[in-house]
């Protein structure tokens, strides 16, 4: 069989908080790459939003891509798999394939007919094996996490066991050609790292627990090191769910960084409980160049946190947010809006930032990601459930106590009274001024 010419896509996203780069998808190069096949990353957020279905098939022509691989997330997947039967009718020899994080929760939805492979393991070692075979199908029924079609019939295999490294580092070339155009607003440019898989916690609204057969696993520290070091950039932001929750790799980590005289400046994840148990290696952590902190805080009020199984309180996020505050660290606070809220609830979110001095904020209205608790609990309230609606800002069941316009109006109202701050410290430059590791401390 001749080789195939491959093309990973990722579709356009809201990019007005952040624009990262395709980390999964440069794992992904890596790989393909490595089997000496010819292939490439489409990040349609790097172009015009204009045309972009005429721009995507130019660039297959042009490079004679006989196999294109979509990267899918909740939010995306509609329009991606508008994109899919569009290219599949104008093209039908062409192979197409789809993985990412939703389709690697709720696979079977993409076992349609326009699509041909969808890939869904934990780890890469079976996507390899396809790319080195040319997706034969004798190979493809032993390739686990992946579904394929033989004589018009799908077979679906199951995932490889849970993993702890992809053992490859991820090619960042389309980051280094692209870097002015990847950024988090109003703190520059952000290289993406993983140092785990998974999280070990059962909050009930998120879908990071299920990845990776639903088990927590931590990357070789060493291995981890090394690529900070090796990392041709000043700003690092670790995607981990909860970075802090091995205190002793925590420290195990500052170390190596230390002695490798490390001064790059660290962005991550992590829970108020984790921030409070890592509170005596804070100034460690600073040292090395740990500078901000996304925290989910959630909510304001401990009924609420209860529902959500969050294992925390109103006191303990203070308290979080104190620890951070004292040892000049960012703390960016993630706000869920739960459908219960009345007006005092929003309210008391505002009253909340206020008294915590916070600038970065984020929220988000509470999605019932298929495939959580939360969905299941929730799934015959649904309004309007759809790909494009999950994003954070649509209300997808009716509020318990408000009209669903008025219950929007209140969500857009925290925007609008908190991110005039965020866009003041974007032009002061402060997450620069006062965060940035120097390397002087």
């Amino acid at each position: 069989m001749k080789d195939l010419n491959y093309m990973f896509v990722r579709v356009h996203y809201d990019a007005r908080v952040a624009s990262l780069e395709p980390l999964g998808l440069e794992y992904i190069m890596t790989v393909v790459k490595q089997e000496k096949k010819n292939c490439m990353i489409f990040d349609e957020s790097l172009h015009s939003p204009f045309f972009r279905f005429q721009r995507l098939v130019k660039h297959i022509e042009e490079n004679n891509i006989s196999f294109v691989g979509f990267s899918i997330i909740s939010y995306t997947a509609g329009y991606a798999l508008d994109v899919i039967k569009k290219l599949k009718k104008l093209k039908p020899d062409i192979k197409i394939m789809v993985g990412g994080a939703e389709v690697n929760i709720n696979h079977q939805d993409f076992m349609i007919d326009e699509i041909d492979y969808v890939y869904y393991d934990n780890g890469l070692e079976s996507l390899r094996n396809a790319v080195r075979h040319n997706f034969e199908v004798s190979v493809l029924k032993d390739s686990t996490g992946l579904a394929y079609k033989k004589d018009g019939k799908w077979f679906e295999n199951e995932k490889c066991p849970p993993i702890s490294s992809y053992g490859v580092r991820p090619d960042r070339s389309i980051f280094y050609e692209n870097r002015k155009k990847f950024r988090v607003l109003a703190k520059g440019c952000f290289s993406l790292m993983r140092g785990s898989f998974s999280c070990p916690q059962e909050c009930k609204f998120c879908v990071s627990r299920t990845f990776n057969n639903c088990t927590y696993k931590e990357r070789d520290i060493d291995d981890v090191v090394d690529e900070i070091v090796e990392l041709d950039n000043d700003k690092i932001f670790f995607v981990d769910d909860d970075f802090l929750v091995n205190k002793e790799r925590v420290k195990a980590i500052c170390k190596k960084l230390l002695e490798r005289k490390c001064t790059k400046t660290i962005m991550i994840f992590a829970r108020a409980d984790s921030i409070v148990n890592c509170e005596d290696i804070m100034p460690l952590l600073y040292k090395v160049g740990f500078r901000d902190m996304l925290v989910g805080l959630e909510a304001v009020e401990d009924t609420t946190l209860e529902k959500y199984n969050k294992n925390s309180s109103v006191m303990l996020n203070k308290k979080a947010v104190k620890i951070l505050r004292d040892n000049n660290m960012v703390c960016v606070g993630l706000f869920v809006i739960n459908y219960d809220f009345k007006h005092k609830d929003f309210m008391n979110i505002n009253k909340f930032i206020k008294e915590e001095k916070l600038i970065w904020v984020l929220f988000s209205i509470l999605i019932p990601f298929k495939g959580t608790p939360v969905y299941e609990e929730n799934k015959d309230k649904l309004i309007r459930y759809e790909y494009k609606r999950t994003g954070g800002t649509s209300v997808l069941m009716k509020p318990e106590h408000l009209p669903a316009w008025f219950f929007k109006m209140e969500y857009d109202f925290l925007y609008y009274v908190n991110f005039p701050r965020i866009y003041m410290a974007g032009l002061l430059g402060t997450f620069n001024r006062k965060y940035k590791n120097k390397g002087t401390e």
